[in-house]
Formats: structure tokens, sequence, C-alpha cells
């Protein structure tokens, strides 16, 4: 029971659960304003109303809806363009009251606590019936049911439990909007008598040709109550013969129709066991596809743990032959290493013996050298005897030059003031200088040709015995000869030394002419002491050497 007040909208509650529970506008609440619910919908809307019930023994729950929109999208006062159509379905998994599709987005899923289903575009009445016909294929357990016609529809509500009879008196108790007791209240017998034929009596067959013959009735009550009466009869026998015939067919295609849904429902219930069984051949395959796996499983790690053993014990025969192979290629090494000792030893024999021959011959040529040594120390004694004398000469001979050229020094100082007067005579005196300059060139040349010969006699004349015609005797004639050659150019400086000093008293050149000559004899001196030093660091270099000095029979230097 609602308790609102007027105006609330408890009529519009009741003419919408009117409309799905008792099709059809004279069933409508209200009879007269029954367009009313037309008046909900605009053009491009798709109405929809749903109602879920629950059995109060069983529990089980049903839900029944309609659907209705404008044909062609075009609002219209003819009723036949209003499309109408009822369904229902048992909610379970996949679809409920809560989900209907009414939009494409809608899934076909349990929603979410406290969530619509319905989102994104509005579904057309086709989209809607297509959308509940694939989820009743993919969920058979929903038994999705459409209808368009009202007597099935009123029949399938009997079929699921749900009396229309029940609500048709709803209809009439609140059909002025008054209380129960008002159904009731009658004014004559005939009142009683029509409320008691409709309480017994079916009149969903009558209501169609009821409704046709108020109309005929409405459009004949101008003319002669005779006339009406007649047309009326006569109408209605037609009527009523086809009405009968109807009825027939009616029942025909009701029991060919009750057959076909008795055996889809055997048929139904036999799936549904089928399915029971296949389910639970499913869960026993399940359990031994498991149990296999389970074996399988065993006998990897069986096989895994062979695989090991067997891996270890062909690692360790591996490395059991390879500690025997190692054995035999060390006792194969030591083998080649001996072989090659021998056939090494026996390869160094022949060089031994190469050795030992060239060891002889060695002993031999150094005791011919021994004796030719001894038989040229004479020689060797008369050279070094000479070239003591020549380096004495030479230091003799450069100590006179010097005190020469003091002397000339300081005659040309006492000259020098006389020096101006013998200008003329300077040509004279530059010729004779250059004279003098040329004799000392000379001498330098003859000096460095002298100690070439010295050195050449020393590295190659006196100590290389394999010249068939080396004399040391020779050697010593040469080196006085060269002693001899540098006395005389000792002597030709003296006289140029003395020619310059005559030159100076007559100018200033000649006292450059001796200064240059005293420079030049001091030079000849510097050589002499070079080439004196020289044949020290030879004669220290051939004591120095211990082949020579073995060579010369010469003590050897201790170190």
């Amino acid at each position: 029971m609602l308790f609102l007040e007027n105006g609330g909208g408890k009529s519009v509650l009741l003419k919408l659960i009117f409309s799905v529970m008792l099709p059809g506008h004279r069933n409508t609440l209200g009879g007269a304003s029954s367009g009313v619910l037309r008046k909900f919908l605009l053009a491009d809307d798709c109405g929809h109303v749903a109602l879920e019930w629950q059995h109060t023994q069983t529990g089980e729950c049903v839900v029944v809806g309609k659907v209705s929109e404008w044909r062609g999208r075009q609002v219209s006062n003819d009723p036949r363009k209003f499309a109408e159509a009822w369904y229902s379905f048992r909610p379970g998994p996949g679809l409920g009251l809560d989900n209907l599709p009414v939009a494409e987005a809608t899934s076909v899923r349990p929603p979410a606590e406290g969530v619509s289903g319905a989102s994104g575009r509005r579904r057309t009445m086709k989209g809607f019936r297509d959308a509940l016909t694939e989820a009743g294929k993919a969920y058979p357990h929903l038994e999705v049911y459409f209808e368009e016609i009202h007597d099935r529809w009123n029949e399938h509500l009997t079929e699921l439990g749900l009396d229309p009879e029940l609500f048709r008196y709803q209809r009439e108790m609140n059909a002025d909007e008054g209380e129960a007791a008002g159904l009731f209240a009658v004014k004559k017998d005939s009142d009683f008598t029509d409320l008691l034929l409709r309480a017994v009596t079916d009149t969903r067959d009558t209501d169609g040709l009821a409704d046709l013959v108020h109309g005929f009735g409405n459009k004949l009550g101008r003319r002669a109550e005779l006339m009406a009466e007649r047309d009326f009869t006569a109408g209605s026998v037609d009527l009523l013969t086809k009405i009968v015939e109807a009825s027939g067919t009616r029942s025909r295609l009701r029991e060919v129709h009750a057959g076909a849904e008795r055996r889809t429902r055997s048929l139904a219930r036999r799936l549904s066991a089928r399915a029971t069984e296949e389910r639970g051949r499913a869960a026993d395959l399940a359990q031994r596809v498991t149990g296999a796996a389970h074996e399988v499983t065993a006998a990897d790690s069986a096989r895994s743990r062979s695989a090991a053993v067997s891996a270890e014990l062909a690692y360790r025969h591996a490395s059991l032959a390879l500690t025997v192979a190692d054995k035999a290629a060390a006792a194969q090494r030591r083998e080649l290493l001996e072989a090659r000792t021998l056939h090494a030893a026996w390869q160094a024999a022949e060089n031994v013996l190469r050795h030992r021959a060239a060891a002889d011959r060695s002993a031999r040529v150094a005791a011919a050298i021994l004796e030719a040594e001894r038989d040229a120390a004479p020689a060797l004694a008369a050279r070094a005897t000479a070239a003591t004398d020549l380096v004495r000469a030479l230091h003799t001979a450069a100590a006179q030059g010097e005190g020469a050229a003091n002397e000339e020094e300081e005659r040309s100082a006492v000259l020098q003031e006389t020096g101006e007067a013998a200008h003329r005579a300077a040509t004279a005196a530059a010729t004779a200088a250059q004279r003098a300059r040329s004799e000392a060139e000379h001498l330098r040349a003859r000096l460095a040709e002298v100690q070439q010969e010295t050195a050449e006699a020393v590295r190659a004349g006196w100590l290389d015995d394999s010249a068939p015609d080396a004399d040391p005797a020779r050697a010593a004639l040469a080196a006085a000869d060269a002693e001899k050659v540098a006395v005389a150019a000792w002597h030709e400086s003296r006289e140029a030394a003395r020619t310059a000093s005559d030159a100076a008293r007559q100018a200033t050149a000649a006292e450059s002419r001796a200064e240059l000559t005293a420079a030049r004899a001091a030079d000849a001196a510097d050589a002499a002491e070079a080439a004196h030093d020289a044949e020290e660091r030879a004669a220290a270099s051939l004591a120095a050497s211990p082949r020579l000095a073995a060579l010369l029979g010469l003590p050897s230097a201790s170190p």
C-alpha cells in the first residue's frame, strides 16, 4: 500500500504495473484516460517497465517487463503506431533486473553493488530484444521469453504463476481511486449478476466483440430501433460465426503450441541432465589429467636425477681416463726428452772433436807467436829508444825556439821606435814573411806525414807477423829518418827566425813576421809534444792489451 498525497504518482505507478500484468487499453487504470501511457514516450524514446517477483515459498525470482516505442520514430494519435512487446526471464548469473541491456554499453554480467549497468547510447526496441535473445542463448538457465500478443502473454503469466485475474480485481477496485468496498456496492440485482458473471467467466474472448458492438451501437443509435436491432443481429451472427471459427483454430493452435512447449521443456530437462552428466565427466577427466600431470612431473624428476647420475658417472670416467692419459703423456714426454738428450749428445760429439782440434792448433800458433816475439824484442827496444830520443830532441828544439822568440821580442821592442823609417822595406819584408809562412806550412805538413807514418808503423808494421817482409830494424830506421827531418825542419825554422830578426830591424812588419815565426815554432813544439803524447798513449794501449802483452812477453799489470 502506498500513502501519498494526491498527485504523488500512485495512479501512474499502478498504470505502469497494470500495463505489464493486464495488457490492453481496456484494462488500463482509468479507462478513458488510457492514452496517458503513450504520452510518457517521446519520438526517439524506448520505454521500459520491469517488475521482479519472488515466490514466497521457493524463493525463486522471475522478471517480467514491457518495452514500447513509436513506430517510425514519430508521435501519433493512432494507437496502432504504438509498438509494445512483453518479456520474461529468470534472473541469474549473466542477467538480472539491475543490468538490463537498455543501452549499448550495458554488459551482460553481474553489476557492481550500487552501480547501474545502463550506460552509453540507448538501444531501440529491436536492439533490446536482440540483446535479450543473445543473453538467453549464452545462458540457457535464464529462460528468456518474448511475446507481442495480449492473450498469449496472459497465458504465459498464468504459467509463470502470476494470475492476471487478481490484478484485474485490483484494477476494478482502483478504477475510481476509491475504497475496495466500492467494488461490491451494487444498486440493483443486474449489477450484482454482472459482477458475479465477470468473476466466474473468462471475458477475454468477448472483450474484442464487446468493444466492436459498443462501437456499432453508438453509430446506429440515431436510426430506428428495429432497424438497428436487425442490423445488429445480422452483423452479430456473421461476426459470431467467424469468432467461433477463429476460436476453434486458436484452440487447435494452442494445443499444438502446448505440445511443442512440452516437448521443448522435456528436451531442455534432458539437455540439462546431460549437461550435468557431462560436467561430472569433465571434472573426472580434469582429475585424471591432474594425476597424469603429477605422474609426468615425477617422471621428469626421476629422469632428471638419472641424467644427473649418468652425467656424474661419465664425468668421473672421463676424469679417470684423463688421469691415465696424463700419466701416459708424462711418460712419453720423459722418453722423448731422453731421446732428444741422447740425440743432442751424438750431434755435439763432432763439435767437441772440432773444438779440441782447434785448441791444439791455437796452442801451436801461440808457441810460434811467442818465438816470433822473442826474435823481435831487440827491434822493439830500438824503436822505443829512437822514439824517446825524438821526443827529447823535439822538446829541446821547442825550448830553444821559445828562447829565440823571447830574444826577438826584446829586440823588436828596441826596434819598434825605428819601424816607421823602414816602412819602405815593408813590401820586401811581407814577401819574405809569406815565403817563411809557406815554408812553415810545408814543415807542418811534413811533420803530419811523419806522425801518420809512425802511427801506421805502430798499427801494422811491427806487430803483424803474417807479412813475410816485416822488419823491425827498418821501422826503427824510418823513425830515425823522421827525427832527422824534424831536426832539419827546426833548423830551417831557426834560420827563418833569424831572417825575420834581420828584417825586423828594417820595419815594423819584420817584427810581425818574427812574432808569427815564433808562434809557428811554438805550434811545431806543440805538435811535437802531441806526437810524443800519441806515442806514449799508443805504447800504453799496447801495454794494456793482454793479448799484445802476451805476444810481446811483457809482465801482466796487476789489477
